[in-house]
């Protein structure tokens, strides 16, 4: 080939991939694909710099404290899932807990006992929970808001009915009625009998009193949940009120502790309405 041939072949690559980059960068992005999945929760970066602190005897008492420049909104204790099993602990909520101090938020993680470890269970889990939260009021001096995602979200509603000095719960998928849920088919399903102490599910009047009142809890609360939400269902709003439900479309189980969405956003919104309606 010809030197000019071949610099005028060079120079038109060079034009066609300018054009090309032109249109990639036009062209509208999603930031994730929604409903997203938990492995898409595992792929997350987060920068992991936060302090732990012990806050009680066992091995999984511990609180991560995430803490940004600006904590001006408030403090937050945030409550991971995982159907109260020792098989998920609290790192894949470490990306949202990064995304809520980025927005303002003073956060905490603690990790508890749960099925698998022992003492975990019912009602150890919801002691460790008491814990941290009494914790964490200790530490700053505030009535922080409880967010629990979907078992977490069991756990901090259920917090809530102790007379803990906090300000509001913002329930993220969270599980309610453990008799309905145990009955319900499907792995975390599955758990409850397990969180429960029994080797089959036999629910009696410690699934009624482990499950949650709403009666009981004297402080705002708020549920953000999304529609195509295959883990935790309708059956498990059935004890709050129409106006404390906000439900996400297009979103599944996930979403709502995943910062890249659309159910996140939701978060953010119920957490800045909860917070003027709590102390």
């Amino acid at each position: 080939m010809h030197p000019r041939q071949s610099h005028s072949r060079v120079l038109s690559l060079n034009f066609l991939l300018r054009v090309l980059t032109l249109v990639a960068v036009s062209l509208p992005v999603k930031a994730v694909s929604e409903p997203v999945s938990f492995g898409d929760l595992l792929q997350l970066p987060f920068e992991n710099v936060a302090q732990r602190q012990a806050y009680g005897s066992s091995p999984q008492n511990t609180v991560i404290n995430v803490r940004g420049s600006d904590s001006s909104r408030g403090v937050i204790t945030l409550i991971h899932g995982g159907c109260w099993s020792n098989a998920y602990d609290r790192n894949h909520t470490l990306p949202i807990a990064e995304a809520l101090s980025n927005a303002g938020y003073d956060v905490w993680v603690p990790e508890y006992r749960r099925v698998g470890d022992a003492g975990g269970g019912w009602p150890g889990s919801l002691e460790d929970i008491i814990a941290a939260v009494e914790f964490v009021i200790e530490k700053t001096g505030q009535h922080p808001i409880l967010v629990g995602h979907s078992a977490g979200g069991h756990l901090s509603l259920r917090a809530a009915q102790t007379g803990l000095a906090i300000g509001a719960v913002v329930g993220l998928a969270p599980i309610t009625d453990l008799v309905a849920y145990g009955a319900e088919s499907g792995g975390c399903q599955s758990m409850v009998a397990p969180f429960m102490g029994d080797d089959r599910y036999f629910p009696n009047d410690s699934y009624r009193d482990a499950s949650v009142t709403l009666s009981a809890i004297n402080v705002p609360v708020a549920i953000v949940i999304g529609k195509e939400d295959p883990i935790v269902g309708a059956t498990q709003l059935a004890v709050f009120n129409a106006e404390q439900v906000t439900t996400v479309e297009d979103a599944g189980h996930f979403d709502v502790i995943h910062p890249e969405t659309e159910a996140f956003k939701a978060v953010l919104t119920a957490l800045k309405a909860i917070k003027k309606e709590g102390r």
